[in-house]
């Protein structure tokens, strides 16, 4: 985008997403992005970036997702909106918590200070019925659980820590070892994750 567009868009950019915005939305008033992260599927997130020719300007980041949480068990895809919203601009110089501006929608799906931990990183792991093996790993729940109405799969989505769950387990409290088998190879390699877990049938919760 030309350097007056760019320097309008940074002007304007806070006071914009006060109010909830859609894809459309963000095209119409900024123009086609200089990048597009992400595909073109409707319940998976994606990034419209814009900058210049001048090397010297960051990019301003629109970070946009089909976002769906709190929907009641047996709705289905109920309540998903018709295209990806956005939840959160990232275009402040400094460190990377301070530099996004929130919608309402990505203020409603900010982790609480509660929920942040920076001893422990999870993942959503998606296990299907009578599989052999998981089938989705989620950075989200809510993209665990995005995925799984897409698919309409039945299973279990859980949450594990990234690590060895049984050493994770005890250093954080959760288990202590009481009987003689625990902590042997076959109890380590067998030991759940004891974190979230949530149970799907044809995609919905039960």
């Amino acid at each position: 985008m030309s350097e007056a567009e760019f320097r309008q868009l940074h002007t304007d950019v806070d006071e914009w997403v006060t109010q909830d915005r859609t894809l459309s939305e963000v095209i119409e008033t900024f123009g086609p992005p200089s990048l597009r992260i992400g595909g073109t599927n409707p319940f998976y997130p994606r990034t419209l970036a814009y900058t210049t020719t001048e090397p010297g300007h960051n990019l301003i980041c629109f970070h946009l997702w089909n976002a769906f949480a709190n929907i009641p068990a047996g709705t289905g895809l109920q309540g998903v909106h018709p295209e990806p919203v956005l939840l959160a601009v990232r275009h402040r110089p400094g460190t990377f918590p301070d530099s996004f501006s929130f919608t309402p929608e990505g203020l409603h799906h900010k982790p609480t200070a509660d929920q942040q931990s920076p001893l422990r990183s999870t993942v959503w792991i998606f296990h299907g019925d009578r599989a052999r093996y998981a089938s989705g790993v989620f950075n989200t729940q809510n993209a665990g659980l995005t995925w799984a109405a897409e698919h309409q799969v039945t299973g279990l989505l859980a949450e594990y820590a990234t690590g060895g769950a049984y050493d994770i387990a005890i250093s954080e409290g959760r288990f202590t070892p009481s009987k003689t088998h625990h902590g042997t190879t076959d109890h380590v390699a067998a030991f759940g994750p004891g974190l979230r877990h949530i149970h799907l049938t044809d995609g919905r919760q039960d």
